[in-house]
């Protein structure tokens, strides 16, 4: 019986880190995620804070245009909200926050021992928008 071709090991093609991924971070049992506060959206007088009002319900929600966060929140729920002790809190980040964004780095569970030691310290540093390939940037030559 022939033996089988020895595997094919090909060059892996590094995929595109979705913006959401940059945000999270599963490298221990702590799972952290960076949040950006609406609050803050409101407070800075946002210029990427947007508000509509839905014809059917007649409630209104805003938003973000920017997509530093992607959901649409009630403004009602929100303003109750806001008059607790606790406040609104943070939404999850999906998109690159502008230097007026107030965020913060949250642990989805609270633990003791090695598995909740953070071994990446370097995600609750700001996260810095990537500037992409200069090969690709084509504007100082058209």
């Amino acid at each position: 019986m022939p033996r089988p071709p020895p595997p094919v090991y090909t060059q892996s093609v590094p995929l595109p880190v979705r913006a959401a991924e940059l945000h999270e971070c599963r490298q221990c049992c702590a799972f952290c995620d960076r949040v950006v506060h609406p609050s803050g959206c409101v407070a800075s007088g946002c210029s990427y804070l947007y508000l509509y009002d839905d014809e059917e319900t007649g409630r209104r929600y805003m938003g973000c245009m920017n997509k530093v966060f992607r959901g649409e929140i009630d403004v009602e729920m929100f303003e109750e909200a806001q008059r607790t002790r606790h406040g609104f809190g943070g939404v999850k980040m999906t998109g690159m926050p502008i230097s007026t964004c107030r965020q913060s780095v949250e642990r989805a569970y609270d633990g003791f021992g090695e598995p909740f030691d953070c071994v990446n310290r370097a995600f609750f540093s700001k996260p810095v928008a990537d500037e992409g390939d200069e090969a690709f940037d084509l504007r100082d030559r058209l």
